[in-house]
């Protein structure tokens, strides 16, 4: 069976790809969405054009970007057939650029320039995709749009505008963070100046469990809902939900809040030794 699929690859690609290595080439602990569904996918896309010459790593990048505008330019149009489009065209971009650092690591062909354009790509198809969001819905809501959940309710459509520019804000720190690093280590919990009196112990015993408590419960959090890590992956799937449904405003809010909480909660959780890993 094995022979007759590397027969018929060989009769549509023209070529043979070296299973082991196309196999290695998928990223270690990546995030989740990738794992599980992304990295799988372009990993069996690249076999394709993993052994074009012509084609570059840095080719690939670029055509996961314009796939990326695109799909920018579905949301502009912010009607509700565009926006499932738009929604499927994230999908695409994210998995076409999985595909650039799989194809670098088969052919062990890296630069840096590469690097530099994968990170700044995905800044920029982070920009479009918010930018044409917002604008999309204030083109068609120019005044105030009404949303009935039980009970209706109206929201004025310029308030998508700080909300939009929030959630770049947060997706933008939080990208410096997680490449940064932070460079941030666990402090030592035993101060060296302890506060004098019982009750100031007291307090600031309670204060410490209660943030100790947070974040843990912040934790569980990120380990059991895998969605909700903000991964590059776990945000291109969000949109893509989203946008399938047409709700642009409440996709800018739930990053706007989710990030926001992200900002403040991250470098403390590294400090305080909170952090785990992708998976």
């Amino acid at each position: 069976m094995k022979m007759f699929l590397a027969r018929a690859e060989k009769k549509v690609t023209g070529f043979m790809v070296d299973e082991i290595k196309l196999r290695e080439a998928i990223k270690k602990n990546d995030g989740w969405w990738a794992s599980i569904f992304s990295a799988p996918l372009a990993n069996y896309l690249l076999r394709f054009i993993a052994d074009f010459s012509w084609i570059t790593p840095n080719h690939v990048t670029v055509f996961s970007l314009i796939i990326g505008i695109v799909a920018s330019i579905c949301f502009l149009i912010a009607s509700p057939f565009s926006m499932i489009i738009g929604a499927i065209l994230v999908q695409l971009s994210f998995i076409v650029d999985c595909m650039d650092g799989q194809l670098a690591r088969y052919r062990q062909q890296f630069s840096v320039l590469g690097a530099w354009l994968d990170r700044v790509s995905d800044r920029v198809k982070d920009f479009f995709y918010f930018f044409t969001l917002a604008l999309g819905f204030f083109l068609h809501n120019p005044s105030k749009i009404n949303y009935s959940i039980g009970y209706e309710f109206c929201i004025e459509s310029w308030l998508v505008w700080p909300v939009a520019m929030l959630a770049m804000f947060s997706v933008f720190l939080i990208d410096y963070y997680v490449n940064q690093d932070m460079k941030l280590l666990p402090e030592n919990f035993v101060s060296e100046n302890p506060p004098q009196g019982n009750s100031s112990v007291s307090s600031a015993r309670v204060s410490n469990n209660l943030l100790l408590d947070l974040l843990s419960f912040g934790k569980m959090v990120y380990q059991k809902i895998p969605i909700l890590r903000f991964n590059i992956g776990e945000q291109a799937l969000l949109i893509t939900l989203f946008a399938v449904f047409n709700a642009s405003f409440f996709l800018l809010l739930f990053f706007a809040t989710l990030g926001t909480l992200y900002v403040f909660y991250w470098p403390v959780a590294k400090l305080k030794g909170f952090t785990v890993k992708k998976s």
